[in-house]
């Protein structure tokens, strides 16, 4: 699909996909925030509930058929595996695999809402809601990054943060945006080189997305007053 294919196909989208995207993204964030009080609904539910809430957003963005099918084929991988790990518990290579799946879901969801926001360049709530969907993508995707390093014992994090399970990830994420936005409470701390330098990445990720964004949205609104 050419450049101007994918422009054109995002240009036919309906308005207003970005709040399925928001709404499910809230939902599994609250959902994590929830698990250590919820250990007893398990991880299968949990899991069945990011895949269904990230399959109905990138289905609501895809730019082709071929989007869709791979985030569907993606969800039904990741369930699989779950339902895997519940009949015979936890494995290494079954989390591996879950988390880069995962990793997969977000970038492709990240890929496509990105693309909506900074080359339709549309400056309305929609886009808004869009660019703020991204960043809590990127959020996702370095805390995925970290759950991996800690799987393949790549890096370790000292402080307040859990041991394993739900809590652990859990602990990831709150780490991985409080690095995005550059607030350095210092409550879990990156041990290891790679560790850190994944840490500092993030925040300078985090801080030049920012200011690509405010600079597109005000460069987008100054063109259409003069116009």
């Amino acid at each position: 699909m050419t450049h101007h294919k994918f422009i054109h196909r995002m240009q036919l989208n309906p308005g207003g996909n970005f709040y399925y995207l928001f709404v499910g993204l809230l939902l599994i964030l609250i959902s994590m925030s929830l698990s250590p009080s919820l250990a007893s609904v398990g991880r299968f539910p949990m899991t069945l509930l990011f895949c269904l809430f990230m399959l109905v957003a990138i289905w609501s963005l895809a730019a082709s058929r071929l989007v869709f099918h791979l985030g569907t084929l993606l969800m039904l991988l990741i369930s699989g595996i779950v339902c895997i790990s519940t009949f015979i518990g936890p494995h290494p290579i079954l989390e591996t695999g879950g988390l880069l799946l995962m990793l997969i879901f977000c970038s492709i969801s990240c890929f496509i809402a990105a693309g909506n926001v900074f080359i339709l360049h549309r400056v309305d709530l929609n886009s808004l809601i869009g660019a703020f969907c991204v960043y809590l993508l990127l959020g996702l995707i370095w805390a995925l990054f970290y759950r991996l390093l800690l799987v393949f014992d790549l890096a370790k994090f000292s402080g307040t943060i859990a041991a394993g399970g739900h809590e652990l990830f859990a602990d990831l994420v709150y780490f991985s945006f409080v690095t995005l936005a550059s607030l350095g409470y210092g409550d879990i701390s990156p041990i290891g080189g790679l560790a850190r330098t994944l840490a500092y990445l993030e925040a300078i990720t985090g801080q030049f997305y920012l200011a690509v964004m405010v600079a597109s949205l005000v460069g987008v609104y100054s063109a259409n007053r003069k116009q």
